[in-house]
């Protein structure tokens, strides 16, 4: 009977001690947390300058970047217009150029098939309903010669995040999580609270860490890890940022590592490359891009070498934009795609 009392209480005390280091772990502790804490109302606070935003933006997307075979690059174009007013968005993108159609390896040599056409999509979301579609027309695929069309569309009541590219503060966060920067600072609950899909659960863990400051591009920055945890404990992914103080805490430079390839050579890399100031006081990258590194390459040559890059142009931008009363409600679907839930619209 004692060894079970001496079990018991053994076994109590090891669940105080869990519970203490869980309650830690969540817990802010100390000076870097206090210090984490006051970065995450500042950048709620800039935050707050950009809640209701209109842009205009071109990307152009390479892959690879400077092949030795023009006639081997993806190449693609796209126009962008994206109009956020709190949860509500408005996101519109028209894509001309060289598609990649497919990928095999016959006998000897890689082949790669492209095919030059447009690709369009769309969502609107107005706080209760989410329409979008997408829809392509481009030349003749892999296995016949005919042209290629399609697309669908889409009524739900579903919410879905918004991309990263209507949150200032997140441009530079391809792997981020859709959500706004302050909630990414908060760590693991408050990115699984944040609504809308897709889901963050518990098997995804956030870790913030402020590493000091430095200065990039003659801008005084807050450098910033976020490590990303699933169920092994192991980090994942590690995001570095450099979030800088004379521009609303925007960040300047981003790096993602892939830390089961390397904890020291970054994934992918951005940047900001050009700034503008759309009010007093308030700033906006007016050009940015984004190089991912070609892994197969850099493990069978060692050198480090761009796969595919991203690079923006912001054409215009506008803060407390006038929008007409059916910016998040209006939406014209192509002819011919399947809709799925119509009956939803009519319901309203």
């Amino acid at each position: 009977m004692q060894a079970v009392k001496s079990i018991l209480i053994s076994g109590s005390l090891v669940l105080l001690l869990m519970s203490a280091t869980r309650l830690q772990a969540n817990q802010p502790q100390g000076k870097e947390s206090a210090e984490l804490q006051a970065l995450i109302r500042d950048v709620e606070q800039q935050e707050a300058l950009y809640r209701n935003l209109k842009l205009q933006m071109q990307l152009l997307y390479q892959q690879p970047l400077k092949p030795a075979d023009p006639e081997k690059q993806l190449k693609l174009k796209s126009e962008l217009t994206l109009i956020v007013q709190g949860e509500k968005y408005r996101q519109e993108k028209q894509t001309k150029g060289r598609f990649n159609q497919g990928y095999f390896v016959p006998p000897n040599k890689p082949y790669y098939h492209f095919s030059n056409g447009i690709q369009e999509s769309c969502q609107v979301y107005d706080g209760e309903t989410l329409q979008m579609f997408s829809h392509y027309d481009r030349d003749r695929g892999l296995t016949n010669d005919e042209r290629q069309t399609g697309g669908y569309g889409d009524i739900t009541h579903e919410q879905v995040r918004m991309e990263n590219l209507l949150r200032p503060q997140m441009l530079l966060s391809n792997h981020g999580p859709r959500v706004p920067l302050s909630t990414w600072l908060k760590g693991t609950a408050a990115v699984a609270e944040s609504p809308g899909l897709p889901n963050y659960d518990n098997r995804t863990a956030y870790t913030t860490e402020i590493l000091g400051e430095e200065t990039v591009q003659g801008l005084k920055c807050i450098k910033v890890q976020i490590d990303r945890r699933r169920n092994s404990g192991k980090s994942e992914l590690r995001d570095v940022l450099w979030l800088a103080r004379e521009r609303n805490l925007l960040p300047v430079q981003a790096e993602t590592y892939q830390l089961s390839r390397s904890t020291e050579i970054p994934q992918s890399e951005a940047w900001v490359d050009e700034w503008l100031e759309v009010r007093p006081g308030v700033w906006f990258p007016r050009t940015f891009h984004t190089d991912r590194l070609n892994w197969i390459m850099y493990v069978l040559n060692k050198k480090q070498q761009v796969g595919w890059q991203k690079a923006y142009v912001v054409e215009s931008v506008e803060l407390d934009p006038s929008l007409p009363a059916d910016t998040f409600t209006k939406l014209e679907f192509p002819e011919g795609i399947v809709i799925d839930g119509k009956h939803l619209l009519k319901q309203k």
